[in-house]
């Protein structure tokens, strides 16, 4: 047989071989509206998503191929969420991907390599300082973004849904599609080993999840003080009338540092998933002073109620990150270093289709008792030695950042062929550092529509921003300071249009 025979053979083997299949719950959220309506629709995909990617099963052999090409319009600065390595600045770009998935009872995979293209001119950066200075809108060092590379790769050894493996592709931790406090794909991935569930495992209606897994952020270049994040991810799902899903996320940004004389590796970044949590109890350890490191952790609490039978879902994280001496020190400032997101998504049934419509409040403003609190303010994000919590100049969890604050509200219509979704996005910079704050206003328009099994998807995004740079007061406890109005760009406001075109097909097989 020849090799074009061959290739012929192959590609019919494709289209023809569609089945209700599917591997894995996938982490990126530009898809998640679409994987949730078909599991309200089918009935058979009822499984928590807090932690994603998930894979469905592990008892049967499944694959999948998804064939993705975007392309992008931006005429100003970049300023995308939770788009991984698609970042793009202002011009012109292409993204082509080939993301093949297989499952097994054994084996577990995800492979995608990509090509991308980019036509790119020169834009005024936003001169911010420490905390600030990571935000999406500043440009990106070419050396991170490779044109023909993988994008996700994934693999994992288990037996009966418990294994161990390496992946460097998207994840995403958390009921929300907009935000994340401990992860999201707003970074290029983080190359990670793990162990644990690879899939939910189920005992009657409970469901259960435990993964750990610990990330070189020195990419295995630097031998000494090494810096590591490293996560234990648990949750416990009730599938009843109701799937009710609770779990946490403990995060450690350790290691990197030079200030205490005590070798740090890898193992080490690992032990401290399973140390006290209260500083009470970690004064007899050898890299705490007094019981405080110089480390960073986060630590997330997740809830999710879903009413299948009502197509509705509401969400809850709340986020610490700062140790508390003793748990009467949380019962007296229990908002000190706490973060938020609450969010519901509703996909009401109406005449052909669903009418959908949610929101999502994050919520990262320092709070009151941190701005009193004689050990500091307790902010997200805070540690230069991890370049504010970024991996590539890209945060990993919430995009927008320390000391911030961002809602999204959308409205549309969904059905198997067709969804048109308008939303809205207010954002917050600075809002307790700074008078003023900086403030991001969007709009955003999505129209996807399927034919022949192909996905259209056009997305059309009108931004507006004011105070860049923060050329007003710079705020700390009750002392003003005038801040150098001379910083931001163009008169410290400026607007943006960006546009999306999306084609995506995928074979489940």
């Amino acid at each position: 047989m020849n090799n074009i025979n061959f290739i012929r053979i192959f590609l019919i083997f494709l289209f023809n071989s569609m089945s209700m299949s599917q591997t894995h719950i996938e982490a990126d959220p530009f898809r998640q509206i679409l994987i949730e309506k078909k599991a309200y629709d089918s009935k058979t995909l009822k499984i928590s998503k807090i932690f994603r990617p998930i894979f469905i099963k592990t008892g049967t052999v499944s694959n999948s191929l998804l064939l993705q090409t975007d392309f992008f319009y931006n005429n100003n600065n970049p300023n995308q969420e939770n788009m991984d390595l698609k970042y793009f600045s202002k011009g012109y770009s292409s993204f082509t991907s080939i993301k093949y998935s297989f499952n097994s009872p054994y084996l577990s995979l995800i492979f995608e390599p990509y090509l991308k293209f980019d036509k790119f001119y020169d834009v005024d950066n936003v001169d911010r300082d420490d905390i600030f200075s990571v935000l999406n809108d500043d440009e990106l060092n070419n050396q991170y973004f490779n044109n023909k590379n993988i994008r996700n790769f994934y693999i994992s050894l288990h037996y009966k849904g418990v294994g161990f493996g390496y992946s460097k592709a998207n994840r995403w931790w958390g009921p929300g599609i907009h935000s994340s406090l401990q992860m999201s794909n707003n970074s290029y991935p983080l190359p990670s080993f793990f162990v644990g569930t690879i899939n939910e495992l189920r005992f009657g209606k409970l469901g259960f999840y435990g993964l750990l897994s610990v990330t070189d952020l020195d990419d295995y270049k630097i031998k000494t003080h090494k810096k590591f994040l490293s996560s234990l991810n648990a949750g416990i799902s009730w599938y009843g009338d109701k799937l009710i899903s609770i779990g946490f996320s403990r995060n450690y940004l350790s290691g990197g540092s030079n200030i205490i004389e005590y070798d740090w590796d890898i193992n080490d970044a690992i032990n401290v998933l399973f140390e006290g949590v209260f500083t009470s109890n970690l004064i007899n350890l050898e890299y705490t002073v007094g019981g405080h490191d110089f480390w960073d952790q986060t630590l997330s609490g997740y809830f999710v109620i879903d009413f299948p039978s009502r197509r509705f879902k509401v969400f809850a994280e709340f986020g610490f990150n700062d140790n508390r001496m003793y748990f009467a020190d949380f019962l007296s400032q229990p908002d000190h270093s706490m973060a938020t997101i609450f969010g519901l998504r509703d996909y009401g049934d109406i005449p052909g289709g669903n009418l959908l419509w949610g929101f999502e409040w994050t919520n990262l403003m320092i709070t009151y008792s941190s701005r009193h609190r004689p050990t500091g303010y307790g902010t997200w994000y805070e540690k230069r030695q991890y370049n504010y919590s970024s991996y590539h100049n890209r945060r990993w969890g919430a995009h927008s950042g320390a000391d911030s604050d961002d809602w999204l509200i959308y409205l549309g219509f969904i059905n198997d062929n067709f969804m048109i979704m308008q939303s809205f996005n207010y954002e917050r910079h600075g809002i307790v550092s700074y008078r003023p704050a900086e403030v991001k206003i969007e709009s955003i328009t999505n129209i996807n529509y399927k034919i022949k099994n192909f996905w259209f998807c056009v997305k059309y995004e009108n931004q507006f921003e004011a105070f860049l740079g923060f050329p007003g007061y710079f705020y700390q406890d009750i002392n003003q300071q005038k801040i150098d109005s001379s910083k931001g760009t163009l008169a410290n406001k400026r607007s943006t249009n960006t546009l999306i075109f999306t084609i995506f097909r995928e074979f489940n097989f």
